[in-house]
């Protein structure tokens, strides 16, 4: 039977209540009906949140790296299409040779 259905403003809540209270884990998985392994499953997202948001690097800068890597395999699959059909080409005119020559 699938658990509740937790929203992100939820998780966060309960996740900052065991970090800002001295509620024991068992106790507040109690009180959420929470399974621990869930529990702990939010945590770990939550802090590495909270790692990426403050390291050095950012998301904006991180986000920069994915955009311009796109871009340089965009025109990397251009030039080898382009390649591609050039190689094509050479190829059916020299097939094409052939069998007239018969």
């Amino acid at each position: 039977m699938p658990g509740r259905a937790w929203t992100g403003e939820e998780k966060i809540r309960i996740v900052m209540e065991s970090m800002n209270t001295n509620i024991s884990l068992a106790e507040l998985c109690r009180k959420y009906n929470l399974n621990a392994n869930v529990f702990y499953h939010w945590k770990e997202k939550f802090t590495e949140g909270g790692k990426a948001a403050l390291m050095s690097r950012g998301i904006k800068d991180a986000n920069q790296e994915l955009i311009s890597e796109n871009g340089r395999l965009k025109t990397l699959i251009g030039e080898l299409t382009i390649a591609n059909d050039s190689f094509k080409k050479i190829l059916e005119g020299e097939t094409g040779r052939g069998r007239r020559g018969s």
